[in-house]
């Protein structure tokens, strides 16, 4: 069953990232390009539509599934492999979950309070943004490919590991 829960935790992790990753190379600087106006409305869509059960779904399980296969791999002896999935919880919890709560919500709160109409008001409440807003959102990127690739070696220090009790990072 950990095996289970490797795969589920690696591709919601890796789902997370590729979001994270295209809002910071083609969103943002798209929306930019799009002038503020555009780009407030795009983002009030945005952040009406990410608000759904599936979205929930992939951004809560690259916590849970993880924490799922750090547990299978301890029960099964594999210490190494349960550290390591451990770490990929624990760094997404505080540089994903943690940014998007601290940082990246309260920001998106703010933009819903910017209207569409005042092309001046728009450019500077959109630069007050979106600057920041992509500043933390690689850091979320970041986060989640780390957490991928702390995902990837538990997995394989668990393969590695099967009939056997590892008491280091095997």
């Amino acid at each position: 069953m950990r095996h289970v829960f490797f795969v589920l935790a690696l591709l919601c992790t890796a789902l997370n990232a590729g979001i994270f990753y295209s809002f910071s190379t083609i969103v943002m600087p798209g929306l930019d390009l799009g002038g503020a106006a555009s780009a407030v409305n795009a983002m009030h869509g945005i952040n009406t539509i990410v608000r759904s059960p599936i979205f929930a779904i992939v951004f809560f399980g690259a916590l849970v599934m993880p924490l799922l296969a750090a547990f299978g791999s301890r029960s099964a002896g594999h210490r190494g492999a349960a550290r390591l999935a451990g770490l990929a919880a624990l760094i997404y919890a505080a540089a994903v979950i943690g940014v998007t709560l601290q940082v990246n919500v309260p920001l998106n709160e703010t933009l819903a309070s910017f209207t569409v109409a005042g092309t001046d008001a728009n450019a500077a409440n959109w630069k007050e943004f979106a600057g920041p807003w992509a500043l933390w959102n690689h850091v979320r990127t970041l986060g989640a490919i780390l957490a991928l690739l702390c995902l990837l070696a538990a997995w394989a220090v668990d393969l590695t590991s099967v009939n056997r009790r590892s008491y280091g990072l095997r």
